[in-house]
């Protein structure tokens, strides 16, 4: 009998003893916390809790107040594990939050195995865009007067900062190359923090050029008006020679072809909108000084405004040359060739 009371208060007292870590130790996991120190008294008259299922912390070490709810201040205050790096989760489960509860004598045990705190750094995200922005911004510093656009190598490009400053980031020794238009950089977040992440990155930058370009797609013979345009920024390796870069050369001008949205126009992409098609019916239009006289005629060219095409005169079979003026409006000069012309009605 005495053997066997002995047996049961030894497997008392091992049940009693804090359990072995169910993960492998390593500084983001609560087994390889920071000393605890002594274990706090009892919280006497509190009713202890957990906190809440998933908690964010913005020191790099986990706390009892912040995992369990309705202990002391002093208690509170107690580290019990590292913090996860930033962009990490370290999951606190029923075992370890059970017997973390035990050695501070807190009042709380698990109510079902799959009791858990997910915890997290206070962090913000450095992406690539917000880096490309940075290296435009320091380039157009050296380079005053270029409009560069900066793509990075790795476009998926994305790193975890402690904080919650978006734009506490840092770019230190930046090398830029002029004729190849490559950098290289290393990215520091948060700027000047002794335990700041560190990248290395590098991409390329481009020299951007404004053109206008069309704002949808235009088909051929349609004339291009402003609200058809706008301006964008466009590498200057793809403003090739015979670019319409400027606006004003593309309003009132007709499309030779099919013209993509965004993309430059070329100037064998436009010519002058045809007023008078070939083989159509104009008016031949003669003024002299006081006097207007017309005829009917076909066009033997087709024509744009300020062409000289020839037209034949529908009643005398001759033919004459006169400039296009309008939409189906040919000027000729007097006494060219105008048989039975009659004065014009107004």
């Amino acid at each position: 009998m005495t053997r066997v009371l002995g047996l049961l208060t030894l497997i008392a007292l091992l049940a009693a003893a804090p359990g072995a870590a169910a993960e492998s130790v390593r500084p983001d996991n609560p087994a390889a916390g920071p000393a605890a120190g002594p274990a706090a008294g009892p919280a006497v008259g509190l009713t202890i809790s957990l906190a809440a299922p998933n908690i964010t912390v913005s020191d790099p070490l986990v706390r009892l107040g912040d995992v369990f709810a309705g202990v002391n201040e002093k208690t509170a205050a107690i580290a019990v594990a590292y913090a996860p790096a930033p962009g990490k989760v370290l999951t606190l489960d029923a075992q370890w939050l059970g017997r973390t509860a035990r050695r501070h004598n807190l009042d709380w045990q698990p109510v079902n195995p799959r009791d858990h705190v997910m915890v997290q750094r206070q962090s913000f995200v450095v992406r690539a865009e917000d880096v490309a922005k940075r290296m435009a911004a320091v380039l157009a510093e050296r380079e005053p007067g270029i409009d560069f656009s900066v793509e990075m190598s790795n476009r998926s490009f994305r790193l975890h900062a402690a904080g919650d400053d978006m734009s506490d980031f840092a770019l230190e020794d930046i090398y830029f190359d002029k004729i190849s238009r490559r950098f290289e950089a290393t990215l520091v977040a948060p700027a000047g923090s002794t335990a700041a992440q560190r990248a290395r990155i590098q991409g390329a930058a481009h020299r951007m050029m404004a053109v206008a370009v069309p704002r949808r797609p235009i088909s051929r013979g349609e004339i291009l008006r402003e609200n058809d345009l706008e301006t964008a920024r466009v590498r200057m390796e793809q403003v090739q020679s015979g670019t319409a870069a400027d606006m004003k050369q593309l309003v009132g001008m007709a499309a030779a072809r099919g013209l993509r949205a965004g993309h430059p126009v070329f100037a064998h992409d436009i010519e002058r909108p045809v007023l008078v098609p070939k083989d159509s019916l104009v008016t031949l239009v003669m003024q002299g000084a006081n006097m207007r006289l017309t005829a009917r005629g076909k066009a033997m060219d087709s024509g744009g405004q300020g062409d000289v095409i020839r037209i034949v005169n529908i009643q005398s079979k001759q033919t004459v040359e006169g400039t296009v003026v309008a939409a189906g409006q040919v000027a000729v000069k007097p006494f060219g060739a105008l048989a039975e012309a009659h004065p014009a009605v107004n």
